[in-house]
């Protein structure tokens, strides 16, 4: 696994979010290569009124009716000044929310500084919540894992194995069979808690395989939208690994194998692979039977149970407990004990 840079460029965020929080560029378009460091918001109404001693000047900045509000009614003197001050600080970017108008003065300092100044006609909690959301995903430690990743069944099932074994062959027919490719070769995760993992493709390989005798492969275009998601959460890991015939593979199942991630723990299912063995139908017998056991339902253990049972009920019918089945063993002895003619 190999580990990810955290922060992001205020352009990225415009590129990748701009048209989803309907975000537009009014001022300072030279500074968007400037980086946001941090996934907190802040909104600058202490300093803007005058107060620097705890601005978080580092964070994104979001002004909404109130800043705005306060502004218009500033002396225009003392706000000069006030922005003038503000602007000495390192800031990443300024969004303003409600469709709200900012005052020219802002405006040009913005330009001066090469500070992005962005808009949007969304209400202030709605979007920092949007926002928050998604610089949470950004900023959540991440590392890159040589693998397949596919949503099967809704289950996020990681393939992993040595060069070669078969994985993205196996997830291309898993495609073919209705599934959805979530990245191929490079698979990117995060950790979002102690116990989510979620993972999606690298940009450069977004949506597109390596299939070998065939190139690259892009699944988009030769399956359809419906053939793909952007991200999942990493729900069992399956390990492709050539047979071994001296090696004991597991048989019944009663005890679930685990792969630490990031320190999060993951079901691990083992699949020896050799010719013959369909293991696209593996795959998705081994999400099912994942998605069972989430329910609360082990297969292996059910079975243990119901064997169990049904041996300490022979052993009770053996040793003739009352209420057991015990029957006469002997040919005629039964109906002679009782008195009984056995020719009637």
């Amino acid at each position: 696994m190999d580990g990810f840079s955290v922060g992001i460029t205020v352009g990225k965020i415009l590129e990748k979010k701009g048209e989803a929080l309907e975000l537009s560029l009014i001022a300072g378009n030279k500074g968007l290569e400037k980086r946001v460091d941090s996934p907190e918001l802040n909104r600058p109404g202490l300093a803007i009124a005058g107060f620097y001693d705890v601005f978080s000047h580092d964070r994104i900045q979001i002004l909404g009716i109130t800043e705005c509000s306060f502004l218009k009614g500033m002396d225009p003197k003392e706000r000069q000044a006030r922005l003038t001050r503000m602007f000495e600080f390192e800031i990443p970017c300024f969004i303003i929310t409600s469709g709200q108008d900012i005052t020219p003065e802002f405006l040009e300092l913005a330009d001066r500084h090469n500070v992005p100044i962005m808009k949007t006609p969304i209400p202030t909690s709605r979007f920092s919540g949007m926002l928050s959301n998604f610089l949470e995903m950004e900023f959540a430690p991440s590392c890159t894992i040589h693998g397949v990743l596919l949503d099967v069944y809704g289950m996020g099932v990681l393939i992993v194995g040595i060069s070669g074994v078969g994985k993205s062959e196996a997830a291309l027919e898993l495609v073919e069979r209705g599934h959805r490719l979530v990245a191929d070769d490079v698979v990117v995760l995060r950790r979002i808690s102690k116990d989510l993992l979620i993972g999606c493709a690298s940009e450069i390989l977004k949506h597109h395989m390596e299939i070998r005798g065939l190139g690259i492969v892009d699944v988009e275009k030769l399956y359809g939208v419906g053939s793909i998601r952007e991200e999942k959460k990493v729900s069992l890991l399956v390990l492709l690994e050539k047979w071994d015939p001296h090696k004991e593979y597991e048989r019944l199942g009663m005890d679930e194998k685990k792969r630490t991630i990031f320190d999060v723990e993951i079901p691990e299912y083992q699949i020896p692979v050799e010719p013959g063995r369909n293991l696209a139908i593996l795959i998705e017998v081994a999400a099912l039977q994942q998605r069972l056991r989430h329910g609360g339902y082990n297969p292996a253990t059910e079975f243990s149970k119901n064997l169990l049972k049904r041996i300490q009920e022979n052993k009770a019918s053996a040793e003739g407990i009352p209420g057991s089945l015990n029957l006469p063993t002997g040919g005629m002895e039964g109906s002679e004990a009782l008195g009984e003619d056995p020719l009637v």
